[in-house]
């Protein structure tokens, strides 16, 4: 029997378990393509180029915050927005691992063991493979949901600010 929501009983648990990977997922996407509009702004328009590896930008995650932070500290134009900048840079870092290791963990299991839903996560370390547990809360999921939320607010609200003090309207 199904309620409202016309999700079978036995698969509630299996629903909110997905429902909960992919909302991290999708807002996980916002965030990092509104950070990925940041480093363009900041490599292509604020001066940051000289400030990259190579002058390359950068693509993966780390080294993408990485140039944030050095744009934020060391151009003086963008010195209005150094505890901003600073602070999401933080803000990923913080949330990354979390997302890391739900996206790229194997579901242990499809029902709750106690209040939480349980991944195996295989790190390399050592040229080995170690397996770890990883687990969702449901107590935890409310404020991942805000901080992931507030974590693309932040993203683009930068991103737009940024814009507007290097581009020169036409």
């Amino acid at each position: 029997m199904s309620d409202d929501s016309g999700v079978p009983a036995e698969y509630k648990d299996m629903d909110a378990l997905f429902r909960a990977i992919g909302f991290v997922v999708v807002q996980w996407g916002q965030a990092e393509q509104s950070l990925d509009l940041l480093v363009a702004a900041l490599f292509q328009e604020c001066g940051g180029k000289r400030l990259a590896k190579k002058n390359r930008m950068p693509v993966m995650l780390a080294p993408k915050l990485e140039f944030v932070r050095k744009c934020v500290s060391q151009l003086p134009k963008l010195a209005p927005f150094n505890e901003e900048g600073l602070a999401l840079v933080g803000a990923f870092d913080r949330l990354s691992q979390k997302r890391h290791d739900l996206i790229h963990g194997a579901v242990a299991s499809l029902s709750p063991v106690g209040d939480a839903f349980s991944f195996v996560k295989l790190d390399v370390k050592d040229n080995f493979h170690h397996a770890r547990e990883v687990r969702l809360q449901a107590s935890e999921f409310p404020a991942l949901t805000k901080d992931l939320v507030r974590l693309g607010a932040d993203a683009t609200a930068l991103a737009r600010k940024v814009w507007d003090q290097c581009v020169k309207p036409t």
